[in-house]
């Protein structure tokens, strides 16, 4: 710490110095005495407070839960994992040699059985019966039967033709249509023209007597 006689400057400016400089070195001086102190007892408080408890700790609590563990709790996991890890193994060559001499033998015969009885006999049927009949089938139908279909309902579409809609058209259609234009037509026209030369001025005009006091 600096004190008055240790200044070498003018002596002016000594009692300034001290009184600007010299508070602000003491707090610091004083707070690291104080951190100085706080270390040591957080040191001291480590090492006689917090050490004992955890160590108290760790052989009251850690030790014997790893004792217990060790050797209560994990050598009869260890039995039963070998006993089981030995259950699947047992198992799984039981399986395998069910599969390799039963089960595959089994399906071998179902499928030698299946393919002499069932996929053979199809093959067969489809190949040598089937196909040459659908084939036959198709060349009648191509060959045969369609051009005579055809044929037939071409036929039928014309003699229907020449059995209803000739006879329709020249029986029936065009002598109807002969007399509407010729007959009907002319005669409508003639009475039209005799009732507006006639009658119809009459009844326009009896109309509007009637119809006038109404409006």
């Amino acid at each position: 710490m600096t004190r008055p006689n240790d200044f070498s400057g003018p002596s002016c400016l000594l009692w300034p110095v001290m009184v600007i400089v010299l508070p602000f070195r003491l707090a610091w001086e004083l707070l690291v005495l104080i951190g100085r102190g706080i270390g040591w007892l957080l040191v001291q408080f480590g090492r006689y407070v917090l050490r004992p408890i955890g160590v108290a700790l760790y052989y009251l609590l850690v030790k014997p839960a790893v004792w217990v563990w060790e050797t209560l709790l994990l050598p009869p996991l260890r039995l039963l994992g070998a006993f089981l890890a030995w259950i699947g193994r047992g198992a799984w060559a039981a399986l395998a040699w069910i599969g390799r001499y039963v089960l595959r033998p089994i399906a071998i015969a179902v499928g030698w059985v299946l393919n002499i009885l069932v996929v053979l006999p199809l093959t067969m049927l489809w190949r040598y019966v089937l196909a040459p009949i659908g084939r036959g089938f198709a060349w009648l139908w191509e060959n045969a039967l369609f051009p005579v279909l055809s044929w037939a309902w071409w036929a039928a579409g014309r003699v229907l033709y020449y059995m209803l809609v000739v006879p329709l058209k020249y029986l029936v259609a065009l002598p109807v249509r002969w007399v509407w234009t010729n007959i009907a037509r002319p005669i409508g026209r003639a009475l039209r023209a005799v009732w507006d030369a006639t009658f119809g001025p009459v009844f326009r005009w009896l109309n509007e007597i009637f119809s006038t006091p109404g409006r």
